[in-house]
């Protein structure tokens, strides 16, 4: 993952402020997209203060980025609502950025809401779903 990693923490530095919290997910972290021929875009979520919601996409050396770019409020909002795929990548994704208490919180906020019973983990997947 030397190339993918080298890159991603490229373009994360190229950003205008530090995240709060820049996570590589998919299947560049569990491994899938080195058995694949064509090789799938390297996913990203990005949250920074002030930021405005919005998916960018940005080429380097033959891979393509696409990251999600959020606020704070934004990402509370996708726990609150069960998002599997950003609750997911929170629990099994890669930390490029990771500003502790803010995680601590969005940990804290996904936490409750597993208690809550909104969220229960699917061992057949082997990932968090939102619950029925």
């Amino acid at each position: 993952m030397q190339d993918e990693w080298g890159i991603t923490t490229a373009y994360i530095n190229s950003l205008p402020k530090v995240p709060m919290l820049a996570i590589m997910y998919g299947p560049w972290v569990t491994g899938e997209a080195y058995v694949i021929e064509v090789k799938p875009p390297i996913n990203l979520i990005i949250i920074m203060d002030g930021a405005e919601d919005s998916v960018k996409e940005h080429e380097a050396s033959g891979l393509r980025i696409v990251a999600k770019i959020m606020s704070p409020e934004s990402a509370f909002r996708a726990v609150k609502e069960c998002d599997e795929e950003f609750v997911n990548a929170v629990y099994s994704g890669l930390f490029i950025s990771k500003n502790e208490e803010f995680y601590k919180r969005l940990e804290d906020l996904i936490n409750r809401q597993i208690s809550a019973g909104r969220l229960r983990w699917d061992g057949s997947r082997g990932t968090w779903v939102k619950a029925c």
